[in-house]
């Protein structure tokens, strides 16, 4: 206190004051700034009147800055009590934006458990929800007659009535007795001795044939035949018109020869009579379409890592 009464070290305090201080200027700024920042905190928190809603007009509520649309709470509420909007009491509309209200709640709260990682029924629902989402422009379009007629034309093996075969299917089974060139070579005389109209059973007993027991003797739908033959059999099979065979067939260690004693082609439906089935498979071709389109697109941006034995 002595010192400061001396004139000349009162001059000097004043002196060094005046001077520059980096250490000094930051630590005075720091508590300068807290101070200020503390004093705008405590009026943005306490002044009266500054409280606001931030719930847009498009809205009913907002929970959790997700959005309930009054759109979709009006529609809620209209399916809900079967009766226009207005014409419900607010209390019924209470009821129903509650219920709004916990369902966002809880939809929000399985997504933040991740429910599709470990629930299949909730992972299901949302592969089907974006699928829909997907599907939305092609069901909301209407395609022309031409763009159907033309689906149509590429398809007509689709809607063509079913047909009628009295088919055999005849085999030969390569063995010690009999090499696999043999039994092509038999095949091939017993389907040329039956197109020179020999009867199928005569052809069964002279070449050492038998019958595989798929088919069912008689007259029988095509439908029929394409259940109990493979793909490429019945693909041979469906070319054949009465009295002819087919040229021998090598599956599953066996050589098939098949023989068509009737044929009655299924017969053409217009398009007119098929209109509702080509739009119904237009349509799914196009979900199928876009579907894919989508799903390539999202494997391009994912990063999808594979086990070794996978790549």
């Amino acid at each position: 206190m002595t010192a400061m009464k001396d004139p000349k070290a009162r001059s000097d305090f004043w002196t060094r004051m005046a001077e520059v201080h980096p250490r000094r200027s930051l630590t005075l700024f720091a508590c300068g700034t807290a101070l200020g920042l503390g004093i705008a905190a405590y009026g943005l928190f306490t002044a009266a009147g500054t409280r606001t809603y931030g719930v847009p007009a498009e809205d009913v509520a907002l929970v959790n800055g997700r959005h309930i649309l009054r759109s979709d709470f009006v529609a809620q509420t209209e399916l809900e009590t079967t009766k226009t909007f207005d014409q419900t009491t607010k209390e019924e509309r209470l009821k129903v934006l509650n219920e709004m209200i916990a369902e966002e709640l809880l939809v929000q709260r399985g997504l933040e458990m991740d429910l599709a990682a470990s629930d299949a029924e909730v992972r299901a629902a949302q592969v089907g929800g974006v699928q829909a989402q997907v599907d939305a422009d092609v069901l909301a379009q209407q395609p022309s007659d031409e763009q159907l007629r033309s689906y149509f034309d590429a398809h007509r093996d689709k809607y063509a009535a079913e047909g009628i075969m009295a088919l055999r299917d005849f085999v030969i089974q390569p063995d010690e007795t009999v090499s696999a060139d043999e039994a092509m070579t038999k095949a091939k005389e017993a389907a040329e001795a039956f197109r020179k109209g020999r009867d199928s059973e005569d052809v069964l007993a002279t070449f050492g044939l038998k019958d595989s027991g798929r088919i069912d003797r008689g007259d029988l739908f095509d439908f029929a035949v394409r259940v109990k033959l493979s793909p490429a059999l019945y693909g041979a099979a469906a070319k054949l018109a009465t009295h002819q065979a087919s040229e021998p067939i090598m599956e599953a260690g066996a050589v098939h020869v098949l023989m068509m004693e009737k044929r009655q082609a299924p017969p053409s439906k217009t398009f007119e009579e098929t209109r509702d089935a080509v739009l119904q498979d237009f349509r799914k071709d196009e979900q199928t379409r876009v579907e894919d389109g989508n799903l390539k697109y999202l494997l391009n941006k994912a990063d999808v890592q594979l086990a070794p034995e996978f790549r």
